[in-house]
């Protein structure tokens, strides 16, 4: 568990090492062949052992001051602000984002957690241990040990990188340069797309690779210019340090309006922002370009 009051180097500390175990967990689940169920009629929420073994994990490592996906339903969004208007760390997680591709075969998955305190995500790990998997061989069931990955992390206003292998850290964190865009692609996930489309006449282009995650590591690595975010809490909260690290903000869509002072208040009482559209862009010039090319698809046309 940890204390209350830790200084936040000995949480990054942590977080890093609870991921890799995470990474690990995974790729052997993985290679050991997965049962893919979902959460209820929704087809579009996969679930697997692994994200219930991540589950676990989180709550061995940290215990009460948790938020997570596969056990948010019993807790209520006022208790969910409680523990993050303290000045103490709450861990904000998603054991695995982009089940579906990670039970698919395909590399934009991984495992998310932030650390949060006094209403704000302040550090963070994302780790994507399938990341960088071979593209050009045919597909096949692989050991954890071949997998190459990408872990991303974020403490005191500065972005982090590192390769790993079989989900654990090849050398250690290195500062994540700040990409310098100008591909012309944004991120454009699924939630978003059921409410809002892209007018390609303003030289813009979705791109995505599954989930929160994917379309962060897009961006954090250069390949997208600027994206959208209408996530889930768990969705989001690890993603905000290492891209405003990056120099990236949050702009509510079509006004560009600034976001909340408080995480919490980003999401509603089933802790979705799914109502809402965020646009993560460089600058308010940047914003304004993206939100002038978006336009909401018509009710009766979802």
């Amino acid at each position: 568990m940890i204390a209350p009051d830790a200084p936040a180097g000995d949480v990054l500390a942590a977080m890093l090492a609870f991921a890799e175990e995470a990474g690990r967990i995974a790729l052997d689940l993985r290679a050991g062949g997965l049962a893919v169920a979902h959460k209820g009629p929704d087809l579009g929420q996969a679930l697997t052992e692994a994200d219930l073994a991540i589950s676990r994990l989180l709550h061995a490592r940290f215990g009460p001051d948790l938020i997570e996906e596969e056990t948010a339903g019993s807790l209520s969004r006022a208790g969910a602000a409680a523990l993050l208007a303290r000045d103490a760390w709450t861990f904000v997680a998603d054991p695995i984002d982009g089940t579906k591709s990670y039970a698919g075969g395909l590399p934009g998955w991984g495992t998310m957690l932030a650390a949060c305190r006094s209403g704000r995500a302040v550090a963070s790990v994302m780790s994507l241990p399938g990341w960088h998997e071979n593209r050009t061989a045919l597909p096949r069931r692989q050991g954890a040990e071949e997998s190459s990955g990408l872990l991303l992390a974020a403490r005191d206003g500065r972005a982090f990188w590192a390769p790993t292998r079989g989900g654990r850290r090849t050398r250690a964190l290195e500062p994540l340069p700040v990409p310098e865009g100008g591909t012309g692609h944004v991120g454009w996930l699924a939630v978003a797309a059921q409410r809002y489309t892209l007018d390609y006449t303003r030289g813009l282009f979705p791109w995505g690779e599954g989930g929160a995650i994917a379309d962060a590591a897009l961006l954090a690595t250069g390949r997208l210019d600027a994206t959208l975010s209408n996530h889930k809490l768990w969705d989001a909260a690890p993603v905000l340090p290492v891209l405003a690290a990056l120099g990236f903000s949050l702009f509510r869509w079509p006004d560009l309006g600034p976001p909340p002072a408080a995480l919490i208040d980003l999401f509603d009482a089933e802790f979705s922002a799914h109502d809402a559209l965020w646009l993560v862009c460089r600058d308010r010039a940047q914003a304004a370009a993206l939100a002038g090319a978006i336009r909401r698809v018509p009710a009766r046309d979802r």
